[in-house]
């Protein structure tokens, strides 16, 4: 895994740490970004040295989800960036570690949903503007958010398309847990240095148990190829 100007990698005490790093655009994925993020997750789980990863946003917020200018370069085929990120976050046999704090919308709180530990305090913002985009959610998130949250309650996020903060997610399931602000990265460096001091065997089996990634694949594939039909009768619309 090599660092990109936008994405930072380092591996100390068994836990790799991924570092979104566009704290000007509030860390808005890019496609170089979605590639480079799918890279270094295929390589942890290859990596014995990696017994755990933890992600994280520089700056004032997580992550803001999709580039909207790399909006441009879709539709997307499977072998292109984002459904491979999509299906690299739910093949990850390592323990997965999200710290968000200040705010994520789109793939920075569904991404959340593949996580198997998420730190965040409670005056986070979280929002999942798909409705407002007109385009399908993404990465299972259709199957994964109704699990997490309830049926009734993932309607009202992602039809509603309202914000709501950290504590409602806590409350509701979504994340795991809460810290004051200053202290979500290093709750979240704690917790995956927990995670590596565990044997990597039973981790791994309890993780394929609570999160059989094949059940997710072809959902995946159906929401992108929703979002790629939503991309199309937009330009159509705009000719």
């Amino acid at each position: 895994m090599e660092n990109i100007e936008s994405v930072k990698f380092s591996v100390e005490d068994g836990v790799l740490h991924i570092c979104i790093d566009r704290p000007e655009k509030r860390n808005a994925l890019t496609m170089p970004m979605f590639t480079a993020v799918t890279e270094a997750l295929k390589d942890a789980d290859q990596r014995d040295d990696v017994l755990c990863i933890v992600v994280t946003g520089n700056g004032n917020a997580f992550c803001a989800g999709h580039d909207l200018k790399a909006f441009d370069e879709w539709p997307q085929q499977p072998q292109d960036p984002v459904p491979t990120f999509l299906h690299s976050i739910a093949d990850v046999r390592k323990p997965l570690v999200i710290a968000a704090h200040g705010s994520a919308a789109g793939i920075g709180v569904t991404w959340l949903l593949h996580a198997d530990w998420v730190v965040t305090s409670a005056e986070t913002k979280f929002k999942l503007p798909f409705i407002d985009m007109a385009i399908a959610p993404e990465a299972a998130s259709t199957l994964l958010l109704q699990r997490a949250v309830g049926l009734p309650r993932a309607k009202r996020l992602i039809f509603g398309g309202e914000t709501f903060s950290g504590s409602d997610a806590y409350q509701w399931g979504l994340v795991a847990e809460l810290s004051p602000s200053d202290d979500v990265k290093a709750r979240a460096f704690e917790r995956a240095k927990f995670f590596a001091s565990k044997d990597p065997v039973i981790l791994r089996r309890m993780k394929d148990w609570l999160h059989p990634s094949n059940e997710y694949h072809r959902r995946i594939d159906e929401e992108v190829d929703e979002i790629n039909a939503a991309v199309e009768r937009r330009r159509k619309a705009n000719e």
